[in-house]
Formats: C-alpha cells, sequence, structure tokens
C-alpha cells in the first residue's frame, strides 16, 4: 500500500506501537523522525531520507532500503534480516546490535558507521564501504566482503569464520584477537594490521599483503601463504605449523624461539630476523 504524506503524517503521530508491515514508503522524506518498536517488515524504504531518524528496536526484515539515505541514524537493536540495503547511505549510522543476517549491502557506504556486536553471518558486503567502522565482536561468519574498503577499521574479537575477503583493503586495521578461520583473503592488504593472537588457520592468502603487520601470537596453521607479502611482518610466538609458505616474502620479518615453523622451513634462507 502506498501512503499519501498526509496518512504516513498521521500514523507516526499515533501512540504506538504501529505496524507498517509491507507499506510502500518509497522516496519519502523521514529525516529525524522517530519509528522506535515499529514494524517495517517488507516495506518498500528504496530511495527513502532517514538522515538522523531513530530506528531502534525497529522490524525490518526483508524490507528494501536500497539507494536509501540513513545518515547518522540509530538502527542499534533493530531486526534487519534479509533487508535490503544495497547501494544505502549509513554514514555514521549506529546499528550496535543490530542483526542483519542474510542482508544485502553491496556497495553501501557504512563508513565510520558503529557495529558493534552486530549479526552480518552470510551477508553480501562486496564493495562495501566500512572505513574507520567500528565492527568490534561482530558476528561476519561466512558473508561475502570481497573488494571491500575496510582501512583503519576496528575488528577486535571479530568472528569471521569461512568469510569471503579477496581484493579487500584492510590495512591499519585492529583485528586483535578476531577469528579468521578458514576464511578466503586471496590478494587482501592487511598491511600494518593489528592480528595479533588473530587465528588464520587454514585460511586461504595467497598473494596477501601483510607487510608491517602484527602477526604476534597468531595462528597461521595451515594457512596457504604462497606469494604473500609479510615483510617486516611481526611472527614472534606466531604459530606457522604445516602454512603452505611457497614463494612468500619474508624479509626483515622478525620471529622468536617460540615461532613455529612448518617443518623443514628455514626461516634465515627466507632473510627473516631472529629476535631473542
Amino acid at each position: 500500500m502506498k501512503l499519501s504524506h498526509y496518512e504516513l503524517y498521521d500514523l507516526i503521530n499515533r501512540p504506538g506501537p504501529l505496524w507498517l508491515a509491507n507499506a510502500d514508503l518509497s522516496d519519502v522524506n523521514l529525516r529525524g523522525v522517530n519509528l522506535r518498536g515499529v514494524i517495517l517488515s517488507g516495506a518498500n524504504l528504496s530511495n527513502v531520507i532517514l538522515n538522523n531518524a531513530n530506528l531502534s528496536e525497529t522490524e525490518l526484515s526483508d524490507a528494501i532500503l536500497s539507494e536509501g539515505s540513513l545518515i547518522e541514524a540509530d538502527l542499534s537493536k533493530s531486526t534487519m534480516i534479509r533487508a535490503d540495503l544495497r547501494g544505502a547511505n549509513l554514514d555514521g549510522a549506529n546499528l550496535s546490535e543490530a542483526n542483519l543476517g542474510g542482508a544485502k549491502l553491496n556497495r553501501a557506504n557504512l563508513n565510520e558507521a558503529n557495529l558493534r556486536d552486530i549479526n552480518l553471518r552470510g551477508a553480501n558486503l562486496v564493495k562495501v564501504n566500512l572505513t574507520r567502522a567500528n565492527l568490534q565482536r561482530a558476528n561476519l561468519g561466512g558473508a561475502d566482503l570481497s573488494e571491500a574498503r575496510l582501512v583503519e577499521s576496528n575488528l577486535r574479537e571479530a568472528k569471521m569464520i569461512k568469510t569471503i575477503l579477496s581484493g579487500a583493503n584492510l590495512s591499519k586495521s585492529n583485528l586483535l584477537e578476531a577469528d579468521l578461520s578458514k576464511s578466503i583473503l586471496l590478494g587482501t592488504d592487511l598491511s600494518k594490521c593489528i592480528l595479533s593472537g588473530a587465528d588464520l588457520s587454514e585460511g586461504k592468502l595467497t598473494r596477501a599483503d601483510l607487510n608491517n603487520a602484527d602477526l604476534s601470537n597468531s595462528n597461521l596453521s595451515k594457512a596457504d601463504l604462497r606469494g604473500a607479502f609479510l615483510y617486516t611482518a611481526n611472527l614472534c610466538d606466531a604459530n606457522l605449523s604445516e602454512a603452505n609458505l611457497s614463494d612468500v616474502d619474508l624479509g626483515k620479518a622478525t620471529y622468536n624461539k617460540a615461532t613455529i615453523w612448518p617443518d623443514g622451513f628455514d626461516p634465515e634462507a627466507a632473510e627473516a630476523v631472529f629476535t631473542p
């Protein structure tokens, strides 16, 4: 159903709870409105303007918000399972503790957004912009972040099991104790990242850029690092047992006696530097 501006204004100003499931709100200007707890599942909000709006605890499962403007909107604790946010602008938005499992966020802008404790399992985040976003403890298991931009993002303790990050740029990001086991990071830029204590076991890191990354105490067992760049990386206390290090660049990478290398691998011959 397509609501007139008068009908919409009347509904918004009624005492809640407000039910707008499957409503057509496309191209509507709802800047700054309070829609907290509103039921908008299946609603069409394409090209909507919701800048600075309050959508916390809102039900938006299967809703369409493609190309919408949600700059600095509050979507904390909202439910947006399978929602379509392709091309949406969520610059500075608050999505902490929201559930976006299976959502479509291709090409969306989430620059400096707060996504702490968010659920993005199985979401499509291809070419998304997450520059300087807060993704601490986010669940990105099975999500596709191919060619995504996550420069200087906070991914501390994030769950990224079997996540696709091929061609993504995560340079200078904090991935302290993040779980990236069995993830695909082909050609991924992880330069200058903090990966101390991170789990990259069985990950596919062919041609990944790990220059000057802190991999101390990380788990790289059985990882595929063929052709990867680890120039000046910190590998002290790291576990690289059974890792594939064919054609890897370890020039000036540091390691210590606790570093575990694949059987028969000579780090000195690879120009890595021992640190007492």
